[in-house]
């Protein structure tokens, strides 16, 4: 079912023989889903059967019984734009999208931008912008620039998620639903995690607290701002909710994901495919303590061990030294004091009322 491009004058035995297939395929499924095929019970059967992808094939199946069954649209249509003018930019966009584009923005994040300034353009346009301006694809200095731009130190931004842990993974748990906690700081790319077994709010709050001390006490790194998505165990309507509650109390600046967005917290989510790759992925563990202190082992590796290619290919922890040549003398100061007040407001936190 890949493109077929139509000439005129064209043999049209490609064109035939793939309405041909498609129409054989259709009557296929037309008797998987009326419980009348001599060979295949379900429909997943009968892709895996007949060796189709089952989002093309529903595509072109959707397509013909909208036609009223017409054959014409099961013959796949070009892709890209249908005419072949060439677009036209004014100069002022054009200018607009360069100096944003410098900064190491992707077309989503300038379509926010130019709409802030009154231009009203589609993400898949910019792109095609950029391409035209040879400015699709951000060199290694603009790359360097973007996470400059974006972040400047350590601490001014973690991105926190759960993570779901995959059913048998932990022999001893059974069928018991089990979850990691992770926060990485945007800047180093240091992160921290736990295991737990419960992703009710106040459960949630207690790991995020202990998550804050490790990072605290291990690599001297206190957050200005944390990132999460709009799921419940971190946001809430409530004022009384307990991580908004927590993270309010020690100065933190709550920020959340864009709904529908999950790359606005890409460093979490990316993370979480490096941890499934390296890790998780087809390992069993006897106890829930081994598999804690695998997880342990591995947060300290990629922490102090392994390679970053988003730092440069230099490990977290490196990154997390530079900050001392970055930083002012005042900065340093204002850590001292916040290091002071993070301590004291978790021990008044913890006291009872």
């Amino acid at each position: 079912m890949g493109r077929i491009d139509r000439a005129k004058g064209q043999d049209a035995t490609m064109e035939r023989r793939h309405i041909q297939i498609m129409l054989r395929n259709i009557e296929g499924y037309e008797l998987v889903k009326n419980n009348k095929h001599p060979k295949y019970n379900t429909a997943m059967e009968f892709y895996d059967g007949i060796g189709v992808c089952r989002q093309n094939f529903l595509k072109y199946y959707r397509r013909f019984i909208n036609a009223n069954r017409d054959i014409g649209a099961l013959i796949p249509k070009k892709a890209g734009r249908k005419f072949k003018e060439e677009l036209s930019y004014s100069q002022e966009l054009i200018e607009q999208v360069k100096e944003i584009r410098r900064k190491g923005f992707n077309k989503y994040d300038l379509q926010i931008k130019l709409r802030k300034l009154g231009i009203n353009i589609s993400p898949s346009t910019i792109y095609r912008l950029m391409k035209k301006l040879n400015i699709n694809r951000l060199n290694p200095r603009i790359k360097e620039e973007k996470r400059k731009i974006i972040k400047m130190h350590a601490g001014e931004m973690g991105n926190i998620d759960i993570h779901y842990v995959a059913k048998g993974t932990v022999k001893e748990t059974g069928d018991k639903k089990l979850y990691i906690l992770g926060l990485i700081d945007a800047y180093s790319r240091i992160c921290w995690l736990e295991v737990i077994d419960s992703i009710k709010s106040i459960d949630v709050m207690f790991a995020s607290m202990e998550i804050l001390m490790k990072l605290k006490d291990r690599y001297d790194i206190q957050f200005e701002s944390i990132m999460s998505d709009n799921g419940a165990e971190f946001s809430s309507n409530n004022n009384e909710h307990p991580f908004e509650k927590m993270i309010t109390f020690y100065g933190v600046k709550h920020i959340y994901t864009k709904p529908c967005r999950p790359q606005t917290n890409g460093k979490i989510e990316r993370f979480w495919k490096t941890l499934e790759d390296e890790l998780l992925s087809g390992e069993e563990f006897a106890t829930l303590e081994e598999f804690k202190e695998y997880i342990l082992g591995y947060v300290i590796y990629y922490n102090e061990h392994r390679l970053h290619q988003g730092i440069n290919n230099i490990t977290p922890i490196q990154m997390l030294k530079k900050r001392g040549t970055d930083e002012s003398e005042a900065s340093a100061s204002n850590s001292v004091r916040r290091e002071q007040a993070f301590y004291q407001k978790i021990n008044t936190f913890l006291e009872p009322n």
